[in-house]
């Protein structure tokens, strides 16, 4: 399968939208299998992630996320929402959501921030009425942005110390700015008002949370939203798990 996906790979990075015909066709028997080898714990520490089989898994793994990333990318988000497509989009977000806030492999929990971001300027515009998919703004405001963009980065794990992290936590700073330039008070409510407090983020650190998101200066976002989950952190004494 790793082959053939490379194939399909190669023939979006080459005739993009072109290429929507073919992939309405295979997408659904490469989706009905996805949900199976994408569920697997491929990246688990110790001998048994180790073995020849583990490691055809995770290539796997990483081929598919690849696959997903490269249809977003070169402007075929809309074959997910072919007739043929559409009943696999709730098994494929939830696997986006998990990877993007808890995956091991941390290049592709960036992969699938990446792929979220570009869905939203994809499928959704600044009028709920226009969303090209119903409930996908609710699913990225209740579910992405307070899972993964406030929580994951909670965690210990999650280390902002290391390089590769880093460059995760920027696409999850850029995921926030596209939330809210296309969802608007819809991501304001939820984030600032509602989960930010409930992660006993202080009203005034919340309160410049809102001034710096509105804020054209995408540099200092980052480095106030950094400050904000180091400060979060200390008053939680690392003790927050995420839910």
């Amino acid at each position: 399968m790793v082959d053939f996906l490379v194939l399909l790979n190669q023939i979006i990075c080459k005739f993009n939208s072109s290429a929507s015909g073919i992939l309405e066709d295979v997408f659904p028997t490469i989706a009905s299998r996805m949900s199976v080898i994408l569920s697997q714990d491929a990246f688990s520490t110790g001998p048994a992630g180790n073995t020849e089989e583990m490691r055809e898994l995770q290539e796997l793994q990483r081929t598919l996320y690849t696959f997903l990333h490269g249809m977003v990318t070169h402007d075929l988000s809309a074959v997910l929402l072919a007739p043929t497509c559409r009943q696999y989009l709730e098994t494929i977000m939830q696997l986006l959501l998990f990877t993007s806030c808890s995956h091991k492999d941390i290049l592709l929990r960036k992969a699938c921030v990446q792929i979220f971001v570009k869905l939203i300027k994809d499928w959704c515009t600044t009028s709920k009425a226009d969303d090209k998919l119903p409930g996908f703004r609710v699913f990225m405001i209740e579910k992405f942005a307070t899972g993964c963009c406030l929580y994951s980065v909670l965690e210990k794990s999650f280390d902002l110390r290391d390089a590769n992290t880093l460059v995760v936590f920027g696409e999850i700073v850029m995921a926030q700015k596209v939330m809210y330039e296309r969802f608007g008070e819809d991501f304001i409510v939820n984030f600032v008002a509602k989960a930010l407090p409930e992660a006993h983020c202080p009203p005034e650190l919340a309160e410049q949370y809102y001034q710096k998101l509105q804020g054209n200066d995408i540099k200092a976002f980052r480095s106030f939203y950094q400050s904000l989950i180091e400060k979060i952190r200390q008053q939680q004494n690392g003790s927050l798990v995420f839910r």
